[in-house]
């Protein structure tokens, strides 16, 4: 029986292109080169959202906060087999001043959300089908913070990232970690070759 995997990320699950302003091509972007791949055993639903946070910080443009729509797109997609949550790049923005503690609970919380409504029988039954999905964390992949990012990012953002990694490494949790994936020219959004470098990660993890 083929597996559903609903990935929740941001503008690198989305396919974000910083040359052209807009998304790549679709056969470029990591899920869609695992989905082809794997088009028998996984359905990959792909909720990017570039600029989404782990937490709700944003105070312009709220739709980009994590916490306030996961719950109902899980819902809409339910059941699934695995759950992976691409998030924690943007909370480490400067413009966010967040610490790594904060931006940790952030991440645990779609976590302890899903355990929440996989403990009510009702929930169980409808969005579950009985099983808990297994929760896979891609973790904030590497930014260019000494050239290209230097305005969005700094040393201590990538102290923090490092953190978090430590964090969820200590704790066992199903994790994928990128420290060395190629990028764009601006230092934060996966290339072609980055796409093809995360989908290798991911695969591994499947």
């Amino acid at each position: 029986m083929m597996k559903k995997v609903l990935v929740y990320g941001d503008s690198n699950t989305w396919g974000d292109n910083f040359i052209t302003g807009k998304r790549i091509a679709d056969e470029k972007q990591w899920i869609n080169i695992l989905r082809k791949k794997y088009n028998k055993e996984y359905a990959f639903l792909q909720e990017g959202l570039p600029g989404r946070l782990a937490g709700n910080e944003e105070v312009v443009k709220q739709y980009k906060n994590g916490r306030d729509t996961f719950i109902s797109t899980f819902r809409t997609n339910a059941p699934v087999d695995i759950v992976m949550i691409s998030l924690g790049t943007n909370d480490l923005q400067l413009k966010y001043n967040k610490t790594s503690e904060k931006i940790i609970d952030d991440l645990l919380w779609y976590k302890e959300k899903l355990e929440e409504a996989f403990n009510d029988e009702e929930d169980r039954k409808k969005y579950f089908n009985d099983k808990m999905p297994r929760i896979i964390y891609i973790l904030p992949i590497n930014f260019d913070y000494q050239v290209n990012a230097s305005e969005i990012f700094n040393h201590e953002c990538e102290r923090k990232r490092q953190e978090i990694i430590k964090y969820f490494k200590n704790k066992n949790m199903n994790i994928i970690i990128a420290n060395d994936i190629d990028l764009f020219e601006d230092g934060i959004h996966l290339s072609h070759q980055g796409h093809e470098a995360m989908a290798k990660l991911v695969e591994k993890e499947l």
